[in-house]
């Protein structure tokens, strides 16, 4: 029961974080810069500290009392993942919310489900789930090409609009697709950080320093505040050369900041359901099952949402099919995914 738990609430984790982007395509007057920025100063910043000093404990005697080399491993994972999440939104951006996380993620939870598995014990895995683990993985692969060959389509087929709604110049679909996969080598720092952290959450669940839900957040701390390092530092750079620090105050930008607390809010309680659901429920399959289960929720609701905001208008049917053909191939992935846990 604790294991359908577990799945459960890392399937809706993802689906969560798979929103969060969508507010970020109606701000309006800001550069992607400005959006990004308010995303990242809560997100990554207050939100983490906020929740880890209020419900843990002693906060900093557990960072004392852990080995040094675990909460440095978590930081770096924290920058890695600065990377990837810095180039997942400029992936969403080119490409759209719907393809540009739908390959990202794909390949995310790939190279995220296959890492963490060289760190397990011997025998962890039977023979069984191992194989139905890989036939998982190679299933998330060919959901990954096939919707982005129904990206590709789009483009040739919406090219009669050169630049888009928001005036500026449309990106190539390589372009745009080089991105997306340097994003998906570095964005599986969060499971790595969710692997490598365990030790931190195990100290706060023996010395009863916090509520069992909120053991997470000591975890994610130090991974936060590597990403908040990597990104603050890029969108400072982009006000620098674009001149765009000014429009934070242009008229109208009281609900921007209000879509880019409402991404924020997305992507944490995102984060923090599958964080829960591995420390709690899943234990150390968590990062090898949870995980490509939380990509794929991710995915889906991405793609959903792309759709109902027109990101694929004036395509043609055929398009369409390519595109949910490759959600449902990645359905398909999660539910392998899924039962490799029963044997």
């Amino acid at each position: 029961m604790g294991t359908i738990i577990g799945l459960s609430l890392a399937f809706l984790g993802g689906g969560i974080q798979g929103a969060f982007v969508f507010p970020l395509k109606y701000m309006r007057n800001w550069n992607w810069e400005n959006g990004w920025f308010i995303f990242t100063l809560l997100c990554c910043f207050a939100f983490p500290l906020i929740l880890a000093f209020s419900t843990i404990s002693g906060l900093m005697d557990v960072y004392r009392s852990v080995d040094t080399v675990v909460v440095t491993l978590v930081f770096i994972t924290g920058l890695a993942w600065g990377v990837g999440v810095v180039l997942f939104g400029l992936g969403a951006k080119m490409l759209g919310m719907s393809l540009g996380i739908a390959i990202i993620t794909g390949l995310n939870a790939v190279f995220g489900t296959l890492f963490p598995i060289l760190f397990l014990p011997s025998g962890t895995l039977s023979a069984k789930s191992g194989i139905l683990l890989g036939a998982s993985l190679i299933v998330l692969i060919l959901g990954v090409v096939l919707v982005s060959v129904a990206g590709k389509r789009r483009e040739t087929e919406q090219a009669t609009t050169s630049i888009s709604d928001s005036g500026e110049k449309k990106v190539s679909f390589k372009t745009g697709l080089i991105v997306c996969l340097v994003a998906a080598i570095f964005c599986p720092a969060t499971n790595f950080a969710v692997f490598f952290g365990q030790p931190i959450s195990n100290f706060v669940i023996e010395n009863n320093l916090s509520a069992p839900q909120n053991v997470g957040y000591a975890q994610l701390l130090p991974y936060f505040m590597g990403g908040f390092i990597v990104n603050a530092l890029y969108c400072i750079y982009l006000f620098r050369k674009n001149n765009s620090f000014k429009k934070f105050f242009v008229q109208g930008s009281n609900q921007n900041y209000a879509r880019g607390l409402s991404m924020a809010i997305l992507f944490m309680v995102g984060m923090v359901m599958y964080t829960f659901a591995t420390t709690n429920y899943l234990k150390e399959i968590g990062p090898i099952v949870g995980w490509p289960l939380f990509m794929a929720a991710t995915i889906i609701i991405s793609n959903i949402l792309g759709v109902v905001s027109k990101e694929w208008h004036e395509v043609s049917r055929k398009t369409y099919l390519q595109l949910y053909s490759g959600i449902g191939i990645l359905i398909l992935a999660i539910v392998l995914a899924s039962i490799s846990n029963i044997y």
